[in-house]
């Protein structure tokens, strides 16, 4: 067995593990794995023999279930383990038995149960039928045996492995991996391999004091494999590098094509043809000049034991490439740790001094009226502060919580931990309109933009004996900056942060003024003079752009007209259709008489009056129509190309 030597933990949930022994001359190593581990082991683990020595096979049961790979084995051990059970299953098989002081060898023929009586109860006697020499059988109670050893090969190896299957079968869901190392002398070994891991996690505990603040780190580890941890190097990395799952453990299988054999008719003999000349590619070869020089034997050297790095080269014999991925670091624990199966270890990973102060923190969003206490955290540490929970302490005095993201070295971030009620801050807000500062036509449309002007006046009120360094945080509009307003000391993705001192038993008045643009959209096409003249009067509109859109104006109006006139023909032209209809209507009525007969020619005279009038206004109707299209489209052409854009 290899023991752990170091162990690696990283923060996307897979542990690299290395173990270091020494092997003695050809050696085999077992290793034991979960069923699940056993993807992550296959896919990555890496045996050196640092020794001189080489790798011959790495072998690992396979995922069939016990009663399957039973299947293939000769023997099964008896109910309740008896001999006489597993002595039947030797028939045929060559043994030697020791009773008293005599050795006798043979073939097993079978076991035999007679009664024998004892005082007053009947017992059952099995005893041992042997052949012997051929000729002769000979029985032995059990019972009386001292021992019985299997001279057959194939006998031992089968019970070996009936034994290896069963006491593998109770060690739940482990499966054994052997490393097979062939050498000479004693040499080390090395194994690494990854395995999933549980996540290892950060705390810290932040003391306050009148001097620098200490943080004291600390990495939550969880050993959940069946294997203590002894006197391990550990070192804890986070980042993200790539890893996955790939299932090199099952086995897998390929459909093959299925060829059928073509059975062809038999064949008479060929009739070959006489030659007619003879072809110089009949001659027989010329000889060669000399036989070939053989090759100089190879000189052997006495081989010298590697270092690691020759070693690996030589156990693998590919060559990879690797590169960096993600932004990882590490915490590489310099004492050797302990952590017993199936527990978790506390191990200390930070304990120094470093920049900060204690500090207030407002946003409305979090505490509407008061701030909060906060630690204003510069990493003075040197090192990569991994995210997790600060318990923040004074003293003996217990303060509060917090939460820390991950932090590289001199950065700084804002750590709120209670909520400071000796602060109360109220909030009040003011907008005005100011006039128009900028007038853009572009696809038909007049934009007037103007500006909104919004401000929020905090009020700040710190009721404490102490001053208070205070961050504001102000929500961002999207759209708007900020007008008369100190620069923020940061921007985040949604807040300005503001800072500034509050004097003990104080308030202070701090105000945010943001600017945006308000837009107001007049359509061109519905312009008229009298509108034209108020935008030009407040210098909206220069005179060009005024000429032109009063030529748009006077087309407008045209089209306008054309389109009344065009409604009043169709409603001319739906009256005549009406008359036309109650002409018609009376002609069916009359009769033959002389009276209805002149009355039927004025109908039909009425109808021809209208008749050519209905045409007249029909063609008016379709000139007046195109007129009213080619005006609208001229106006839309002429408004659709203006450009302007004036800044008030």
């Amino acid at each position: 067995m290899l023991p752990i030597r170091k162990v690696v933990l990283f923060k996307h949930g897979v542990g690299f593990f290395e173990r270091e022994g020494e092997v003695t001359d050809d050696a085999s190593v077992d290793l034991a794995f979960k069923s699940a581990e056993m993807n992550d082991v296959l896919k990555s683990l890496t045996v050196l023999d640092l020794g001189g020595g080489h790798i011959a096979s790495i072998s690992y049961e396979s995922t069939q279930p016990t009663e399957k790979r039973l299947e293939d084995v000769a023997f099964r051990l008896p109910d309740g383990g008896s001999l006489s059970g597993l002595c039947e299953q030797l028939k045929g098989s060559h043994v030697e038995v020791e009773i008293g002081s005599e050795r006798v060898a043979g073939t097993v023929a079978g076991v035999e149960t007679v009664w024998r009586r004892v005082e007053q109860e009947s017992l059952h006697v099995h005893r041992l039928v042997l052949l012997c020499d051929g000729e002769r059988l000979r029985s032995f109670e059990l019972l009386e045996l001292k021992s019985l050893r299997l001279l057959d090969d194939s006998v031992k190896k089968d019970l070996g492995h009936l034994l290896e299957i069963l006491i593998g079968a109770k060690k739940k869901d482990l499966k054994r991996l052997t490393i097979f190392a062939r050498g000479e002398g004693t040499r080390p070994l090395v194994a690494s391999y990854v395995v999933e891991t549980p996540v290892w996690k950060t705390s810290y505990r932040v003391i306050l004091s009148e001097d620098k603040p200490l943080i004291q780190g600390w990495a939550l580890v969880d050993n959940t494999q069946d294997e203590d941890w002894n006197d391990v190097r550990l070192s804890l990395v986070a980042g993200l590098p790539v890893s996955f799952i790939h299932d090199l453990y099952s086995p897998r299988y390929r459909r093959r094509p299925t060829v059928r054999v073509e059975v062809e008719e038999a064949y008479a003999p060929p009739v070959i043809e006489d030659a007619l000349y003879e072809a110089a590619a009949f001659a027989p070869p010329p000889p060669q000049a000399g036989p070939a020089p053989a090759a100089p034997p190879m000189a052997s050297a006495p081989r010298q034991a590697p270092p690691r790095t020759m070693a690996r080269s030589e156990s693998m014999a590919v060559q990879t490439r690797t590169e960096k991925v993600g932004d990882l670091f590490e915490y590489a624990i310099e004492r050797p740790v302990t952590v017993k199966r199936n527990q978790s270890a506390l191990v200390p990973i930070l304990s120094t001094a470093f920049g900060g102060k204690r500090v207030a923190l407002f946003n409305r969003s979090v505490r509407e009226s008061n701030p909060m206490s906060a630690i204003l955290f510069e990493n003075t540490t040197g090192l990569t502060l991994e995210g997790g929970p600060v318990t923040v302490l004074e003293g003996e005095r217990y303060l509060g919580e917090a939460m820390l993201e991950t932090l590289k070295p001199k950065e700084e971030r804002l750590m709120p931990y209670s909520v400071e009620l000796g602060c109360t801050i109220a909030l009040d807000h003011r907008s005005h309109q100011r006039a128009v500062h900028r007038s853009t036509i572009q696809n038909g449309t007049l934009f007037l933009q103007r500006y909104i002007v919004t401000e929020s006046i905090y009020r700040v009120r710190n009721k404490t004996d102490d001053a208070i360094d205070l961050f504001l945080e102000h929500p961002i509009q999207t759209g708007h900056q900020l007008v008369d307003t100190p620069e923020p000391v940061a921007t985040t993705r949604s807040y300005y942060r503001f800072r500034f001192d509050v004097s003990a038993r104080s308030e202070h008045t701090f105000s945010v003024q943001e600017r945006g643009d308000d837009v107001q959209r007049l359509a061109l096409l519905s312009v008229d003079r009298a509108q034209l003249q108020v935008w030009y009067q407040s210098r909206y509109l220069d005179e060009d752009v005024r000429a032109t859109l009063e030529q748009v104006a006077d087309l407008l109006s045209r089209a306008a007209e054309l389109r009344a006139e065009t409604e009043a023909r169709q409603a001319e032209i739906q009256h005549i259709h009406a008359d036309q209809q109650r002409l018609r209507e009376n002609l069916k009525a009359l009769g033959q008489s002389s009276d209805e007969q002149r009355l039927r020619e004025r109908y039909v005279s009425e109808l021809s009056r209208e008749e050519d009038h209905l045409r007249a206004l029909t063609d008016a109707l379709a000139t007046a129509q195109r007129d009213a299209e080619m005006v609208g489209r001229q106006a839309r052409e002429a408004v659709m190309a203006m450009q302007f854009e004036r800044t008030l």
